[in-house]
């Protein structure tokens, strides 16, 4: 009973405030469909994987579009930089904390086949026990979540520009 008065005042406030989802300002400028392609990086091909997978993931959830080969807009993703450094080291110096850091550039062509570039930048911090071997799935994980989040940056910049566009009519 109290978790559903609670979660009603929330849903007030929200709408009280003027709160309206990102969709609402990137749907307008992207459509329902998008299509996606990333630049394979010579140098870390396997990257190049975990972003078209972290790509879909924000298409489908982010943007809260389909995937289409050939969609109402497109976005092209390059990654800038990606690195893994080491945060923090046990009592014998083994290291038990990591930070994988991101950068992308995104080329989105929208729904008026105009083309913007964002760019985004992202990190995502994880630990592991000082006995564990840091094994290439957790690296990799930990690369797709900075690219998700870098995406996140994009999305936002894109929805500011949808709101900019709204502010205009």
């Amino acid at each position: 009973m109290k978790k559903n008065i609670a979660l009603s005042f929330l849903l007030l406030a929200l709408i009280g405030c003027g709160y309206k989802p990102s969709t609402t300002y990137t749907t307008p400028i992207l459509g329902k469909t998008i299509s996606t392609e990333v630049e394979i990086d010579i140098k870390n091909p396997v990257d190049a994987i975990y972003l078209k997978d972290a790509l879909n993931e924000a298409v489908l959830s982010v943007f809260n579009a389909k995937l289409k080969k050939n969609g109402d807009s497109k976005i092209k993703l390059s990654i800038l930089s990606s690195s893994l450094s080491t945060l923090d080291y046990d009592k014998n110096g083994y290291p038990i904390l990591y930070r994988a850091s991101v950068s992308i550039k995104a080329y989105v062509e929208d729904i008026n086949n105009s083309v913007h570039s964002y760019t985004g930048s992202g990190s995502y911090d994880f630990s592991v026990s000082s006995d564990s071997i840091l094994s290439d799935n957790l690296k990799h994980n930990a690369i797709k979540e900075a690219f998700l989040k870098a995406l996140q940056v994009i999305e936002f910049k894109i929805a500011q520009r949808g709101m900019d566009d709204n502010k205009r009519y």
